[in-house]
């Protein structure tokens, strides 16, 4: 299992993050956001497509990937 960083900026713009990225709102009126247990063989792409239509709770900076299914 693996964890990915991603950034969705305020347009809805989804992308990845840099590794050592800190999650939570950035300066640049984006928000990054840490998927955790990400299973071996799922891309980034994979879970952008996933990311897309979840909404997050409220401060909630990291998502378990079962989440985004759900």
């Amino acid at each position: 299992m693996a964890s990915i960083m991603i950034k969705v900026a305020r347009e809805g713009l989804i992308s990845k993050a840099h590794r050592s990225a800190d999650v939570g709102p950035t300066t640049g009126d984006s928000v990054v956001y840490e998927i955790l247990n990400v299973p071996d063989g799922v891309s980034v792409d994979d879970v952008i497509a996933a990311f897309k239509g979840y909404k997050p709770a409220d401060k909630v900076y990291e998502i378990s990937y079962a989440d985004l299914s759900k």
